[in-house]
């Protein structure tokens, strides 16, 4: 792979040659596996964004690891997973980084995984799909939200307000698949049925057809799990049948869909988010809110807008790492088994108590619900609320 697509995430001057003379200084390296130039490349740019603040924040006053300054270097995966895979590779065996964060999607992640259980490197994925977690791998660990708790989140609401009859429909890639099974799965749970299950090809922009079976089957909420273009027409379908079914959306990282566009599409429309994405509308005694504060304004004042969730999943992975090195020290073998021994981390995206058993660790806190209302994010502060 070699330097072409290395970048030096430090801001000094020099680039990669400044990153590789610090290596040879002794600094400790750290490596991240993310999406600049690919599909996912908005939240790449996004999680090293958030590890540029985490960098300056950990290296100030030359705190750093005992001492040691930290040397991020972030491998561009083209949104592949061979090119996920090789990032694995050149930071183990090259950079000798001491563990990488990343990447943010799905197939990326599942490739990064496999070499970095080859490879012996800790991993701190930027997404939790079950299947890497379930049951846990040593080497990985992830600081995103998991797809079930945003599902668990949208069905106690539905159960809440007397819902029992649900339509699914998810973007056809990995995220829409994962938000699809947990949804499918544990529906049955909360005596929710689930009378459509459907998928979307990604240039499909006309919903009208999905919304009208579900109006002919006696639907009476309607789930969508996808990215913001889709929300958009979903709820401008729904608008144009005059449709009163209500509508949830999948796990929201960020303020991605236009309100001022939608207008009034989108009223009432309820879902989980990410707290650092919803940090604005918190209430004042949630815990870890000073932190999620402090972050939002460092994230702002570097790169002049606010941050999104998985800039807050990065952040967790950095603040982590940099923790069981001081702890442990810079070693691949120790930082996992300080890991599994943390309880009760209060991080941006919420309380991590790790495990054996549990290599990711959140819970519901990690999530809010929210409203639209008036073109704006509102809280949803009780259970039955409609």
């Amino acid at each position: 792979m070699g330097l072409a697509p290395l970048v030096a995430a430090l801001l000094a001057a020099g680039g990669a040659d400044r990153a590789l003379a610090a290596e040879a200084a002794g600094e400790v390296v750290v490596g991240a596996a993310l999406d600049l130039s690919g599909p996912g490349a908005a939240e790449g740019k996004e999680a090293r964004d958030a590890l540029i603040v985490e960098l300056d924040r950990a290296n100030r006053a030359g705190e750093g690891i005992a001492g040691r300054g930290i040397v991020l270097l972030v491998v561009d995966t083209g949104g592949r997973p061979q090119g996920a895979a090789e990032a694995i590779q050149t930071l183990a065996r090259e950079r000798e980084a001491a563990a990488v964060i990343g990447p943010a999607g799905i197939p990326e992640a599942r490739a990064a995984a496999r070499e970095a259980g080859r490879r012996r490197i800790p991993l701190f994925t930027l997404t939790a799909p079950e299947e890497l977690f379930d049951p846990p791998r040593p080497w990985v660990f992830s600081t995103a939200v998991p797809a079930s708790l945003g599902a668990r989140a949208i069905l106690s609401h539905m159960t809440a307000v007397g819902a029992t009859r649900m339509a699914l429909l998810g973007a056809g890639d990995s995220q829409g698949a994962e938000g699809r099974s947990q949804l499918s799965a544990l529906a049955p749970q909360a005596g929710i049925s689930l009378l459509m299950n459907e998928a979307y090809r990604r240039e499909e922009h006309n919903f009208l057809p999905f919304l009208h079976q579900a109006r002919v089957r006696g639907v009476e909420v309607f789930v969508h799990w996808g990215g913001p273009a889709a929300q958009l027409a979903l709820v401008r379908a729904r608008m144009a049948l005059d449709l009163g079914i209500p509508v949830y959306f999948g796990t929201v990282l960020g303020s991605a869909l236009d309100l001022k566009e939608a207008g009034r599409a989108a009223e009432g429309v309820v879902f989980p988010a990410a707290r650092v994405a919803a940090a604005a509308i918190l209430p004042p005694d949630v815990p870890g809110l000073r932190e999620i504060t402090e972050f939002r304004e460092a994230f702002i004042r570097r790169h002049r807008r606010p941050p999104e969730g998985v800039a807050g999943f990065a952040a967790d992975a950095f603040r982590l790492m940099v923790s069981a090195m001081r702890a442990a020290g810079p070693s691949r073998a120790r930082i996992p088994k300080y890991l599994v021994d943390t309880r009760q981390y209060t991080g941006l995206t919420g309380r991590f108590d790790f495990s054996e058993a549990n290599h990711n660790g959140l819970g519901p806190d990690s999530l809010v619900m929210v409203r639209l209302k008036g073109g704006r994010w509102t809280l949803v502060t009780v259970p039955g609320e409609r």
